[in-house]
């Protein structure tokens, strides 16, 4: 009977292992990009596949819903549009480079293409059909107001929490090129609360956000949270208020790569974004103004990285933006430390 005992014991022990779920492996490797045409062939996917990420985050212009045949139209009225768009991202070299991660590992918001007509917002008309097109392509999330969602990854310790926004749903109009809104919205009022939420929950070593456009540049005219300049001082004030540490965003848009890094803010430490645009789209801008910048301009097909080394007391970042064929064209790296909220 003892054996019988043990033998069953030892079962149940088994079963019980086997039935617990595994503890989530910690992120070393993040990749994103944004402004794709699915219809175009670019080597860029082989160096993501080399790169082996364990998690790919589309930052936005995921296809080019004004764009028709290769010719740009200011509306796209097409009964059929979204559908046919998000066909060709299905049947893209892209979608096939990222088999392997896709859906569980696959993070995703959107701008302005493919949220279906250049630089809109929520005066948009066709905003409800676009919402409804990616939650059904995406599966989630499924919100009545937007498509900005969340998502941690790894276990306590070795915890990235990332946090996509919808910069088009609920935003203001555009104020006039080289203008401000000065009491013009990014977010909407629900999605602030729920961004305040996510920022104040525990658990989180870093925060990655994901801002289809650019949060730190300033001295462009085209898209960028400067055009709101009172969302953009909120934006800072409510990651100090939250005491949120290790905060980097990453944007795209802008058909060039970059780094900026914004010194001096409320927040109390240094404010990171690495703009990685576009996939397929080159600017023609070879140079602008940006005092924020960290190196150079990136103008060419590109795609971003995150690398982070867990090992030693203090966990550090590495952000690349890579050319098509994988060589570095640009690359920060800093500790977690550098990333703390000031002390109070």
């Amino acid at each position: 009977m003892r054996s019988v005992g043990f033998a069953l014991l030892a079962g149940w022990v088994l079963l019980a292992g086997l039935s617990a779920e595994t503890p989530p492996a910690a992120l070393e490797r993040i990749a994103f990009g944004s402004c794709y045409k699915p219809e175009k062939k670019t080597e860029i996917w082989d160096a993501v596949k080399k790169f082996d990420p364990q998690l790919w985050i589309w930052l936005g212009d995921n296809f080019y819903n004004d764009f028709v045949e290769g010719k740009y139209i200011a509306f796209n009225n097409d009964p059929e549009a979204f559908a046919k768009g998000y066909e060709k991202l299905r049947r893209s070299d892209g979608m096939a480079a990222l088999q392997k991660l896709f859906p569980d590992h696959v993070m995703a918001t959107w701008d302005d293409h493919d949220f279906g007509k250049n630089d809109a917002g929520k005066e948009y008309a066709r905003k409800e059909e676009a919402r409804e097109a990616f939650v059904k392509f995406w599966g989630k999330p499924d919100r009545p107001d937007g498509v900005y969602n969340s998502k941690d990854w790894g276990p306590p310790g070795k915890c990235v929490r990332v946090i996509l926004l919808d910069l088009r749903y609920n935003r203001d109009p555009l104020p006039e090129k080289g203008k401000f809104s000065q009491e013009g919205d990014m977010l909407g009022e629900t999605q602030w609360t729920w961004l305040k939420g996510e920022l104040s929950r525990p658990g989180a070593d870093w925060v990655v956000i994901g801002s289809s456009v650019q949060f730190v540049a300033e001295k462009h005219p085209y898209e960028r949270w400067a055009n709101f300049p009172k969302a953009k001082a909120r934006m800072l004030q409510l990651i100090a208020d939250c005491g949120t540490k290790g905060v980097i965003f990453l944007s795209g848009d802008r058909h060039n790569g970059e780094i900026s890094c914004q010194k001096g803010t409320v927040v109390g430490y240094p404010i990171y974004d690495i703009t990685s645009s576009g996939l397929t789209e080159v600017s023609s801008i070879k140079e602008e103004v940006n005092p924020d910048r960290v190196g150079k301009l990136v103008n060419a097909q590109n795609f971003g990285e995150l690398r982070l080394d867990w090992t030693g007391s203090d966990p550090r970042m590495t952000m690349e933006i890579h050319r098509a064929n994988g060589a570095v064209a640009e690359k920060v790296s800093f500790p977690l430390s550098q990333l703390a909220p000031r002390k109070q």
